[in-house]
């Protein structure tokens, strides 16, 4: 960010800071200005070229939220700042078309410290529901969508240590065999130790072949004792951010229902709709 504000200073552009914009100029079908409030007053900006809304997602707009993203409800920590959706709802008021308002983004820290990317992921039920060394963010959005309001990451004396504080992870179930854990956790018997019995007899041979992990983070998990942290998503550490926003062409341009380019009127950063509102559902990273 530094080396960008030294270029936009060094170009002569004027940068005014603590400006709340509170709507668009429109002059037939073009926009040609805003209107922004400085120390308490409205200011006219007219806009030569045209306006560029860059002004993050709604993360911190809770009715916003609610109508589009109700999901984003199961975890509770937001990070974005001032994303209120400002841009957005200046963008639709202005003739946008808002897309993948449901989309959210969602990780928790269970990579940190580094030992446990080794460790097997499962639902309420005992069942494994992901490749476990698929970008973090994948993971975890996907960890989300299981029932029950929380999943339990396994891991062996081999690849334990202390989770970050922050991740808030606590240890649920402990034993000398994945049975034992099995029983800690109020399981039904021979659901996770069946999923860990079989994981391990393939992770052994270097083959995954519900997920098709890959070495490294292949691994067996036999070295008792053996541990599951809860990663529940009301109390653990699930920091999230909205993907939804203004369908743009590739050249940045607000485009409206009908696929048209609303004139004089750009958008970028978070209050667009790019890629990760749909890539990441279907790519694995």
């Amino acid at each position: 960010m530094d080396i960008l504000e030294k270029r936009v200073r060094d170009l002569g552009v004027e940068v005014v800071a603590d400006a709340r914009a509170l709507a668009l100029v429109q002059d037939g079908d073009r926009i040609v200005g805003s209107i922004v409030r400085i120390e308490n007053q409205p200011h006219f900006v007219k806009a030569k070229k045209g306006v560029v809304l860059a002004t993050g997602g709604f993360v911190m707009n809770e009715d916003m939220r609610r109508k589009y993203c109700p999901e984003s409800f199961k975890v509770s920590d937001p990070i974005g700042d001032q994303d209120d959706g400002t841009g957005i709802n200046l963008g639709v008021g202005a003739g946008g078309n808002a897309i993948h308002m449901d989309q959210f983004f969602t990780t928790c820290p269970w990579t940190i410290p580094e030992p446990q990317a080794y460790g097997v992921f499962v639902n309420i039920q005992g069942q494994r529901f992901i490749n476990e060394d698929c970008y973090h963010g994948r993971v975890s959005r996907c960890a989300v969508d299981q029932p029950g309001g929380k999943v339990y990451l396994l891991l062996d004396s081999a690849h334990f240590s202390k989770p970050l504080e922050l991740a808030r992870t606590p240890i649920a179930g402990t034993g000398d065999t994945w049975e034992e854990v099995e029983a800690e956790l109020e399981m039904p018997e021979g659901t996770l130790s069946n999923t860990m019995a079989f994981y391990n007899k393939h992770a052994k041979e270097g083959r995954d072949p519900l997920f098709d992990k890959r070495a490294p983070i292949l691994k067996p998990l036999d070295q008792a004792p053996f541990v599951a942290l809860e990663l529940n998503f009301e109390t653990s550490y699930f920091s999230f951010f909205t993907l939804g926003g203004l369908k743009t062409s590739t050249d940045g341009e607000v485009l409206d229902r009908e696929g048209n380019p609303i004139a004089g009127l750009f958008a970028a950063g978070r209050c667009t709709s790019g890629l990760p509102a749909w890539g990441m559902a279907t790519h694995r990273a």
